[in-house]
């Protein structure tokens, strides 16, 4: 992806930070500072302060990488074929090759997560042995810990990273629709995770351009739903009954930009307590898009969420924060929407904005979308219905 912006930015704050370069190989960095979203985690990028950046990858992947690249020069080494040379030296190789004489180079030595490759099934940290690799080529003395400088950087989205983000939330709708459609009695919460990840997948790629679409989805049933407020839900063959709810959490990834959602479905008719917690949620949720603004504290939109709950009686049921950053991954550090963050909105910020409330007599309703921060207030990107019954 074509992004003038970010390289600049990127310049800019290397200058401050004394930095020579940066070599990374964590898929989302890769894809920060080349436009290209690696298929596996066997890919460095090398991004000079000065002069054209390299991307380093498996020949397997070229023709891809060249077709997504921007700015950056596309070097290969043979990867597993019968006759292919070490894969740590002729990696070692290009990097040596690289290298302009530097003094400070940075790299994730601080990096204990990531959002994966295209291949999400072998995620690959940086570790002791890529630290011994990057002496071998750049020098002991010449290596420093760029992980906060990275994260730091991902939290204002320039207009192609937001596009990027858009676009991932345009279709994750279409599996929010199929979610709707297939949240009736005798749906197991397996089924529904299937349906939904076959449409994101299905109907996904190729929408807007997409190239690689991969769609990451949790569905609690019943009971099971009044758990939903954990970080991950269990889904299991559980079957809806009339009047239950169902509880989706979707990730979805598009050509390396995240988006995260949630929505609640009642099985045929939703119950009147239900009704009146699911329109307390979607009271707070306006509220907490309402107060979205830049030079706002992240804690005053968690507020305004749980101010809503709290007059509602229902306090104690909202047990998780308001949100979080999002785009590079489907977690991002900042900005936390939460009880005394410190974080302060900024004109191209994008978090999700997710209150929820838990009971085991009436299952979980949460209401997730994702907003951008523009200089007029919250935009809802790719915004879809909400409604607890059909």
């Amino acid at each position: 992806m074509a992004d003038e912006v970010r390289f600049g930015r990127l310049r800019e704050a290397m200058q401050r930070e004394r930095l020579d370069a940066l070599v990374c190989r964590l898929p989302e960095h890769v894809l920060m500072l080349t436009g290209y979203w690696p298929l596996c985690a066997w890919v460095y990028a090398v991004f000079p302060l000065e002069g054209r950046g390299v991307c380093i990858l498996p020949d397997t992947e070229e023709q891809e990488a060249r077709a997504e690249l921007f700015g950056t020069e596309c070097q290969t080494y043979p990867f597993g074929t019968k006759d292919s040379p070490g894969q740590e030296e002729s990696v070692l190789r290009l990097l040596k090759s690289a290298a302009g004489g530097w003094k400070r180079v940075g790299w994730e030595a601080g990096s204990e997560t990531s959002a994966p490759a295209w291949n999400a099934a072998e995620l690959q940290i940086p570790s002791e042995r890529s630290r011994r690799l990057l002496e071998q080529a750049f020098g002991l003395r010449r290596l420093v810990d760029a992980s906060a400088f990275l994260r730091a950087e991902q939290v204002v989205k320039t207009p192609p990273e937001i596009e990027g983000v858009r676009n991932a939330n345009r279709i994750a709708t279409l599996g929010i629709e199929e979610f709707f459609r297939r949240a009736a009695p005798g749906a197991s919460g397996v089924e529904l995770v299937a349906a939904v990840e076959a449409a994101v997948m299905a109907q996904g790629t190729g929408r807007e351009g997409a190239r690689r679409v991969r769609a990451f989805a949790q569905v609690a049933v019943g009971e099971e739903s009044a758990r939903g407020w954990r970080p991950v839900q269990v889904t299991t063959t559980r079957r809806l009954a009339r009047g239950q709810i169902a509880l989706l959490e979707l990730a979805v990834v598009a050509d390396g930009f995240w988006c995260d959602r949630t929505r609640a479905r009642a099985a045929g008719e939703a119950t009147p307590e239900q009704r009146e917690i699911h329109a307390l949620v979607r009271k707070a949720q306006a509220a907490a898009i309402a107060v979205v603004r830049p030079g706002v504290e992240a804690a005053a939109v968690d507020e305004a969420a749980r101010k809503v709950i709290r007059e509602g009686g229902r306090d104690r049921q909202f047990m998780h924060i308001t949100g979080h950053g999002l785009g590079y991954r489907y977690h991002e550090y900042a900005p936390m929407i939460a009880p005394g963050s410190r974080d302060v909105l900024q004109v191209g910020m994008i978090h999700s904005v997710e209150p929820g409330i838990y009971d085991p007599a009436f299952g979980g309703i949460r209401i997730e979308d994702d907003v951008l921060v523009t200089e007029g207030g919250a935009e809802v990107l790719a915004p879809i219905s909400s409604e607890l019954s059909g």
